[in-house]
């Protein structure tokens, strides 16, 4: 695939069926344009600048940001929907529902009292991206919309994580272009730094770090919990100060209404995720004295749930939309379904750039009733003699599977390196 370079002027036709109207924002990966239809309809076009990237790349990101159209199809209002997705002179771009009142960024430094309201719009949002599977990976002010009716909209989900393995950030963004720097690494959370473990199995908890340094930065007016980065040399102290957890809770006492977030931030900004807010819906709980009675999703008791599964769907990761039925993956009367990166595998789960799923990764064994299926991490290697564990951890939702096993239910969702394969 050749991708050309492409700049658009306003008034342009891009792929003969949307005008340019305005550019809304340029980003590290694309352009952002305001465009309209043949019938006078108004939406966001994303363009990927393709053309920046080495050609050999071009198939693979093109795949992937092809994943953010389909992301972005979840049903919810509080997720900016996709309408259309194209390829323009070898550059994918996808268009969306156009939110006029901007993004959470213009309330930085300014009145914060419609906050409480657009908080529940990004726990809602996050519910259900985690509910279908997905982690966000890049939540931060410039990707909540305003949708104008006392609600936000969650943006650039399943796309800019996997840009990032692809495209790395140089010194030269890091101190020239220091919001877009930002962007990523000053919301991450600090498990996603560790490239043992943690920072090769996103679990949906790194969104609730970035939620706190979101709800942080608009409060005391642009600044960051852990100290404010000035050069790339300030970076690594940042890093530390997130690791230990020392943030800066006297800026957020002394803001405008920062003393009431305090314990809602606090406990989003724990570093070690097992003891921060496990879900969205926990976070929600305890904004109801900021904003009163709230309608929180009930989320059915996953032990009531179905235990007799019949398939894996991959809703995120490099075959994302992959269904796997588990009858057909049994061989010779087997009961075992093994699952990893290398073929031989029951279930493959291929890595074009990294290998954060390890070759054989985790096992799913029927019962001899045929009722239920126990989730193992690792597999036995005949060569071995032994049980071997993967070396990033499986987990169901949110908690790590042993050799031992897990019952998987319905709806529940299995994490293998940057996979995540929801349970049929």
């Amino acid at each position: 695939m050749v991708a050309y370079r492409l700049e658009i002027n306003v008034g342009q036709k891009i792929d003969h069926k949307y005008k340019a109207i305005r550019q809304l924002g340029r980003g590290a990966y694309g352009d952002v344009f305001e465009v309209e239809d043949a019938r006078g309809k108004h939406y966001a076009l994303k363009l990927l600048r393709l053309w920046e990237y080495d050609s050999n790349l071009h198939e693979n990101l093109t795949r992937k940001f092809e994943r953010e159209y389909n992301a972005a199809r979840i049903d919810c209002e509080y997720l900016v929907h996709s309408i259309d997705f194209g390829i323009v002179e070898g550059n994918p771009y996808l268009v969306m529902d156009f939110c006029p009142q901007g993004d959470l960024s213009t309330l930085i430094g300014k009145d914060t009292s419609m906050l409480p309201h657009y908080a529940q719009s990004i726990l809602e949002g996050l519910h259900a991206l985690h509910t279908a599977g997905k982690v966000h990976r890049d939540l931060k002010p410039e990707n909540v919309l305003i949708l104008g009716n006392g609600k936000a909209a969650l943006t650039d989900f399943g796309v800019v994580g996997e840009m990032e393995k692809s495209k790395r950030m140089s010194v030269s963004d890091l101190i020239g272009r220091p919001k877009e720097m930002q962007g990523t690494p000053l919301y991450m959370a600090p498990e996603m730094f560790d490239r043992k473990g943690g920072g090769v199995t996103y679990l949906p908890v790194v969104d609730i770090w970035s939620f706190g340094v979101t709800l942080y930065e608009i409060i005391t007016g642009g600044s960051f919990p852990f100290g404010d980065i000035q050069t790339i040399d300030d970076f690594p102290k940042y890093m530390e100060e997130a690791r230990n957890g020392r943030w800066d809770v006297y800026k957020l006492k002394h803001s405008p209404h920062g003393y009431d977030w305090l314990h809602i931030i606090g406990k989003c900004l724990i570093p070690n995720y097992r003891k921060r807010y496990q879900s969205a819906l926990e976070v929600m709980q305890d904004l109801k004295p900021l904003i009163g009675d709230i309608n929180i999703p009930v989320v059915e008791d996953r032990l009531s749930r179905n235990p007799a599964i019949k398939q894996l769907v991959i809703t995120q990761g490099d075959n994302l939309g992959c269904v796997f039925v588990l009858q057909e993956c049994l061989k010779g009367g087997s009961r075992m379904v093994r699952v990893g990166r290398e073929y031989g595998n029951d279930i493959v789960l291929p890595e074009q750039e990294t290998t954060y799923v390890s070759r054989y990764h985790f096992t799913l064994e029927r019962s001899a009733n045929g009722n239920y299926w126990i989730l193992r991490d690792g597999q036995w290697q005949k060569s071995k003699r032994q049980w071997v564990t993967s070396a990033n951890g499986t987990y169901i939702n949110i908690i790590p599977v042993s050799q031992e096993g897990q019952r998987v239910f319905t709806g529940d969702i299995i994490t293998a390196g940057e996979y995540k394969i929801r349970v049929e």
